[in-house]
């Protein structure tokens, strides 16, 4: 079975999906299905170009173009979609056939709009950050200006682990509170040598979980994965007890570090710059 196919032009994308074409164009999204089409072929002088051409009721036809695409993938679209057109089409304006999508806000839109609090407060934190580096530069001995610099490494690289551990912590407890756990069956590795589990859900779903987790059994090798009902992409699995003492003991006092170190350098400057 052949993939779904994708035609980029200027301005326009037109996506074959087997039984309808996605015309994406200029921002609206129309949705084709094959029975509306009359006819698809190849257009321009380089056949760099695709018309869709629909059914009409005796008038004029509508025609979607899609423009200065590459030639062969003119060609594959052209043939694919062809390939599928009814033998008889009934003499009605497609038009009425096409029905219109709304298209999915974009991911860093849904980010802004989910985060709007803390985006703001990290945009003072830069602004202010900023304003505290470019008054040392200017006030302070040479060089002094590169310590909140540094400060601001530290502080972004514990945010960072912070932000990892939250994440597990989440998935730990939401998927034991209301979570499904399962024994996950071995299946090989993958190319970054990960390790590859894979299980069915209560659903009849084959499931596939890559990463390590606590052993069930050695023969077959078997692992313990949890996984959210509610969320169908929340896998998780519970680690050995002592990837969990090397995580008290060694990951959190150097986080605490990284804190200690990176607040130390940003705010004695600014306590330095305060105090006059």
């Amino acid at each position: 079975m052949t993939s779904p196919l994708i035609l980029r032009g200027r301005g326009t994308t037109a996506h074959f999906e087997g039984q309808s074409v996605l015309l994406k164009q200029n921002g609206t999204h129309r949705r084709i299905p094959v029975r509306a089409i009359q006819e698809v072929r190849a257009a321009g002088a380089r056949g760099d170009a695709a018309e869709i051409e629909l059914t009409s009721a005796g008038g004029d036809p509508t025609v979607f173009v899609v423009t200065r695409s590459s030639p062969a993938a003119v060609t594959a679209f052209v043939s694919a979609v062809t390939s599928v057109l009814p033998e008889r089409r009934a003499p009605r304006d497609g038009m009425e056939l096409v029905s219109e999508e709304t298209s999915a806000a974009p991911a860093w839109r849904l980010f802004l709009t989910r985060h709007s609090g803390a985006v703001a407060a990290a945009v003072c934190a830069v602004v202010l950050w900023t304003a505290l580096v470019v008054y040392v530069a200017a006030t302070g001995e040479p060089g002094q200006w590169l310590m909140p610099l540094f400060g601001a490494l530290f502080l972004l690289a514990a945010g960072r682990y912070l932000q990892l551990a939250g994440g597990i912590m989440r998935d730990h407890w939401s998927t034991r509170r209301n979570g499904i756990t399962v024994a996950a069956t071995f299946a090989g590795r993958n190319s970054a040598r990960k390790e590859i589990w894979r299980f069915t859900d209560a659903e009849g779903r084959a499931r596939t979980y890559v990463g390590s987790g606590k052993t069930v059994s050695r023969d077959p090798r078997r692992i313990e994965v949890r996984y959210d009902p509610r969320h169908a992409d929340k896998l998780y699995a519970p680690q050995p007890v002592l990837v969990y003492v090397v995580v008290g003991v060694v990951v959190t006092p150097m986080l605490a570090g990284l804190l200690a170190i990176g607040l130390w350098l940003t705010l004695w400057q600014l306590v330095d710059v305060l105090m006059g």
